[in-house]
């Protein structure tokens, strides 16, 4: 007989799934495995629209740098799906800069979007499947930059750090009610968020020739697993990360 994931009957939020990237992979995935999805954006509303028609769900705006409209977003995703039983909480922002030239402002925008908001959305989420008394699942999009320092990325690198212990204390004080908390953590992937990048041929030769895979990771790759974390089958896992880099992390060098 085989085996499959279903997902049928869960609600699932999924932040930064306006742009084209593991956000709108991950959404994708758990729809097709049978759990209503609401999708978050930024600035996106038209995309965010038919993915959610797509997934079953809603489509619903807020700035994640914002923590108090952060924290928000999982009540009223909670409020128009009928209840919330996974967080996939993607949304984040990407800055290169040299350490000089990384303005206090910049680092606290980036750590405001990849680690504040990240916090008050989850606490929040966490706040409704605590009173629903199912359990749930919590599930970061993070990055090998959590433990692989990379030059150019001191506000991002730190946010994601962050961002993995973060994952960690929340786990530990979550398992008693069932909720689990985990990490994605992506190389490089061929999405919005280094399509810019990965357009310059001497940045991209320079990724591949670190990845023993040969190739740029897809944002479904990421969002395998995701939907794994998301699912019955993690029920005993937790406070982990599952590394999506097709080998960079083996090597020992920067991302």
């Amino acid at each position: 007989m085989p085996v499959a994931i279903d997902l049928s009957g869960r609600r699932a939020l999924v932040t930064g799934a306006g742009s084209d990237g593991i956000g709108r992979a991950s959404a994708r995935l758990l729809a097709e495995a049978g759990a209503r999805v609401a999708i978050h954006h930024l600035a996106e509303p038209e995309a965010a629209a038919s993915l959610a028609a797509e997934c079953g769900g809603v489509a619903l705006q807020a700035d994640l740098g914002d923590a108090a409209a952060a924290g928000a977003l999982a009540h009223r995703a909670a409020e128009a799906l009928g209840g919330l039983d996974i967080l996939v909480s993607n949304a984040g922002v990407l800055l290169r800069k040299p350490l000089a030239e990384t303005t206090d402002e910049d680092f606290a925008r980036i750590h405001a979007v990849n680690l504040s908001g990240a916090f008050a959305l989850s606490r929040e989420a966490a706040v409704v499947m605590r009173a629903a008394g199912q359990g749930g699942r919590i599930v970061f999009t993070s990055s090998v930059n959590q433990w692989m320092p990379n030059p150019g990325l001191v506000a991002y690198g730190s946010a994601k750090g962050g961002l993995m212990q973060l994952a960690r204390q929340m786990a530990l004080e979550l398992a008693p009610d069932g909720i689990t908390v985990n990490l994605v953590a992506p190389g490089t992937i061929e999405s919005d968020f280094n399509r810019q990048a990965l357009a310059d041929p001497a940045w991209r030769a320079q990724k591949m020739a670190l990845i023993p895979a040969a190739r740029i990771g897809t944002p479904r790759d990421a969002a395998g697993a995701v939907l794994f974390l998301a699912s019955d089958f993690s029920s005993y896992v937790t406070g982990s990360t599952v590394v999506v880099d097709g080998g960079l992390s083996l090597m020992g060098m920067r991302p």
